[in-house]
C-alpha cells in the first residue's frame, strides 16, 4: 500500500515506473512454460508482470529470486474507483486523476494495464467501493463509458486496444499473437469457443488486411463470415486454436 504523505493536486506526477525499462519481455507462451518448469514462480510472475500486447508481458529481471528490485510501483493496489492513472504522454508515469488528501491510499485500476489475456484474469476485487466490479475480467476497456472516463489514464497498450475496437473487434474469448518474421499478427482462442459463437466482426471490407484473421491455408477454415460481417466459429475450438477464414468462400 502507498499513501499520500502530503496533498497531491489533480494532474500531478506521482511516480515513475521503471518496470518496462528494467524488465524482461516474454511472450505468454514463454511465461506459461516457465511456470510449468518452476511452479513456485507462478504467483510472482502473475502478480508482477504487466501487458504490453495481448501475448507479451514485462516481468522483473529479478524473477528468479522473486525480489521486486526495490520498485515500489508494485505496491499500488487496485481500485474500481481509482485516484491515479497513467500519463497518456508517457505511459510509465503515474499521475493523480483528482486531488488526493494526506493519508489517502494511492490506487489505480488494473484494467488500465490489462486485457482479457491477463495472467491475473479472474482476480477477486476487494476494494469495497460502491462501483466494485467484483471479479476482474479485464474487459472494461470495451465499455464506452469506461473509455470516456479513463482513456487518457490507460497504458499505451490499452489505448491501442481501444482504438482497434473501432475496426478490428474480437470476442473476449480471443487474443492476438504478435507478428514474427515468418508470420503476421494472428487471432487465437483464449478459452473454449463453441460452434456458432461470434468470435470477431469486420467493420469494413472483408479482407485479410482489415483484421488479424489469417487466411486458411492447407487446413480447413475454422470460421465463416455471415451477412452481418460477423465471424462465426464453425466448430468447437479449444484454447490456442487459430481463427482462420476462407476469404474466397466467406459468405
Amino acid at each position: 500500500m502507498i499513501v499520500a504523505a502530503e496533498p497531491i493536486a489533480a494532474g500531478e506526477k506521482i511516480w515513475w515506473c521503471p518496470c518496462s525499462d528494467d524488465g524482461f519481455i516474454l511472450s505468454r507462451d514463454e511465461i506459461l512454460h516457465l511456470i510449468e518448469l518452476q511452479p513456485h514462480l507462478r504467483n510472482f510472475l502473475c502478480w508482477y508482470s504487466h501487458m504490453t500486447e495481448d501475448d507479451t508481458y514485462v516481468i522483473p529481471r529479478t524473477f528468479a529470486t522473486q525480489q521486486h528490485d526495490d520498485d515500489e510501483c508494485v505496491l499500488f493496489n487496485h481500485s474500481c474507483e481509482p485516484n491515479c492513472g497513467f500519463d497518456s504522454d508517457y505511459g510509465q508515469t503515474i499521475v493523480a486523476m483528482r486531488s488526493i488528501s494526506i493519508g489517502e491510499e494511492l490506487t489505480y485500476d488494473y484494467s488500465f494495464l490489462e486485457t482479457e489475456s491477463s495472467l491475473i484474469r479472474g482476480l477477486v476485487c476487494e476494494c469495497n467501493t460502491p462501483s466494485c466490479v467484483g471479479t476482474l475480467m479485464f474487459d472494461r476497456y470495451r465499455d464506452e463509458e469506461f473509455q470516456k472516463r479513463f482513456y487518457l489514464y490507460m497504458s499505451p497498450y490499452l489505448q491501442r486496444r481501444v482504438r482497434e475496437l473501432k475496426t478490428k473487434w474480437y470476442s473476449t474469448k480471443c487474443f492476438t499473437r504478435s507478428a514474427t518474421d515468418e508470420k503476421r499478427k494472428s487471432l487465437h482462442a483464449l478459452e473454449w469457443i463453441q460452434a456458432g459463437e461470434i468470435v470477431a466482426r469486420f467493420s469494413g471490407p472483408i479482407d485479410i488486411d482489415n483484421h488479424f484473421i489469417a487466411k486458411a491455408s492447407k487446413s480447413e477454415a475454422t470460421c465463416m463470415v455471415d451477412a452481418h460481417k460477423q465471424v462465426i466459429s464453425l466448430y468447437d475450438l479449444p484454447p490456442q486454436s487459430e481463427i482462420t477464414l476462407n476469404y474466397h468462400g466467406k459468405l
